[in-house]
């Protein structure tokens, strides 16, 4: 898929000559530049990265064929000398901008350099895009995915009493390092005890101790693209109301990703999950059900009862059903999957079923 051309016609359904963005994972997308520090303008006919000299050979480099590399002019970035003089040779009318990416003072100063050139907030264009992969894109999320798969088995030996979370979280991120990660897809969460109920909680000084959940939720980064997976195990023997969530949530989220195929909407995957958990876990249930992930770790579609999305084939979707409760605990499953036509395709494949270590 030629992306820019693809990206050009939504620019004529919106009835924009260009478009301008400062989001440095929408650039990628449309350029394969992956530095930071740049600006992209987009005409009909031509698309122009505009960067400095830290970043000029790696641009000529990433950029496809068609992608101009232009210069701040006197090396002043984000200045409007420089927005005024590709303006004025692009010749265009009516501009597009991404209002939730763009800052005020630069809005300011692009508004300046756009006179008679009527300006749009149209948030959403590219990101309309991304939501489909495409092959390269997939077999990156899935190498990711393997990576990160292969991460938490290698960090399993570790999960004992007395280790610390922080301790446990540098084990996991040292095995995705060392196992082809360029990075981490975010912050790595790893949580134990009564703080597995936090949804977003961070890693401390907690040692890990018999009758824990133990809680993780991390990802690989390679070649851009974010893994994302949780897995909850059990450190000595599990309570009766433990075994209970755990299947709860197994079961819930092995139906959710046997559901998902393009089609189905998000109010349906949710009701799916409902319907599953016993009633008295409801109000325990985050209504989230997951999100798009690839270039950023959280991007369209979301899943959850508050969202409209339909799926359409090659959306890549976490699944990630969880219960938490306050100063008791909590355990998330997640995977991140690939839509198809009329099934979907778990990428991270680390085994679901209740771990007892």
């Amino acid at each position: 898929m030629n992306k820019l051309h693809e990206f050009r016609k939504l620019l004529i359904e919106n009835n924009l000559e260009g478009f301008f963005t400062t989001s440095i994972s929408n650039i990628t997308y449309l350029t394969g530049f992956k530095g930071d520090s740049s600006r992209l303008l987009i005409s009909q006919n031509r698309a122009i990265l505009i960067t400095d000299g830290r970043y000029t050979e790696q641009a000529e480099n990433e950029c496809s064929g068609d992608v101009e590399v232009f210069k701040w002019i006197d090396n002043i970035r984000y200045a409007s000398e420089t927005y005024s003089h590709l303006l004025k040779e692009l010749q265009i009318k009516t501009i597009g901008i991404e209002g939730n990416a763009l800052t005020v003072a630069e809005f300011e100063t692009l508004q300046k350099s756009a006179l008679n050139i009527v300006i749009t907030n149209t948030p959403g264009l590219t990101e309309k895009l991304r939501a489909k992969k495409t092959t390269e894109e997939v077999e990156y999320l899935r190498k990711a995915c393997r990576i990160s798969d292969l991460a938490l088995e290698k960090t399993l030996p570790f999960i004992k009493e007395g280790i610390t979370e922080l301790e446990l979280a540098a084990q996991l991120e040292y095995q995705l390092k060392m196992n082809g990660a360029e990075n981490l897809s975010f912050d790595t969460m790893v949580l134990s005890g009564a703080k597995t109920s936090l949804l977003h909680g961070k890693p401390g000084n907690k040692k890990l101790a018999n009758g824990d959940f133990v809680l993780f939720d991390f990802g690989a980064l390679y070649g851009g693209y974010h893994a994302d997976i949780s897995r909850t195990f059990m450190l000595g023997s599990p309570s009766a109301q433990q075994k209970e969530m755990y299947q709860a949530i197994y079961d819930a989220q092995i139906a959710a990703v046997s559901a998902l195929k393009s089609g189905i909407t998000s109010r349906e995957l949710d009701a799916l999950v409902r319907s599953i958990l016993p009633a008295k876990y409801h109000e325990y249930y985050y209504p989230g059900l997951g999100h798009g992930v690839g270039l950023e770790i959280h991007e369209t579609p979301f899943l959850g009862r508050d969202y409209e999305a339909t799926l359409e084939v090659n959306n890549v979707i976490t699944i990630e059903p969880g219960i938490y409760i306050p100063e008791f605990g909590g355990l998330r499953i997640e995977d991140t999957v690939w839509v198809q036509n009329d099934k979907s395709e778990p990428l991270t494949q680390f085994p679901k079923e209740l771990m007892i270590l």
